[in-house]
């Protein structure tokens, strides 16, 4: 997952790349990690965008897109939840 974090990904693609159904996969993941692999691929691309931010002018749009998300208003807020300030004022504090 974590090679292809910013590629649209299924479930089923992740599970059949370590031939399991779906619901094996997640269950197992789960159980393994605690939390499922959407949440994993989330973090890895907000942990992304925020290196992006720091290092890069990088457009937030397309830090957005580049990372895998697909809506910059669902990234900004999922972004705000996790670092505690939208994408624009965090590359302001930097």
């Amino acid at each position: 997952m974590a090679a292809y974090y910013a590629e649209p990904i299924t479930l089923e693609e992740i599970a059949g790349a370590d031939c399991l159904s779906p619901n094996h996969f997640l269950r197992s993941y789960k159980q393994l990690f605690g939390h499922s692999p959407h949440h994993y691929l989330t973090e890895l691309r907000l942990q992304e965008a925020q290196r992006l931010l720091l290092r890069t002018d990088t457009s937030i749009t397309d830090i957005c897109l580049n990372v895998g998300f697909y809506s910059p208003s669902s990234f900004s807020g999922l972004f705000a939840k996790r670092f505690g300030a939208s994408p624009s004022r965090f590359r302001q504090k930097k």
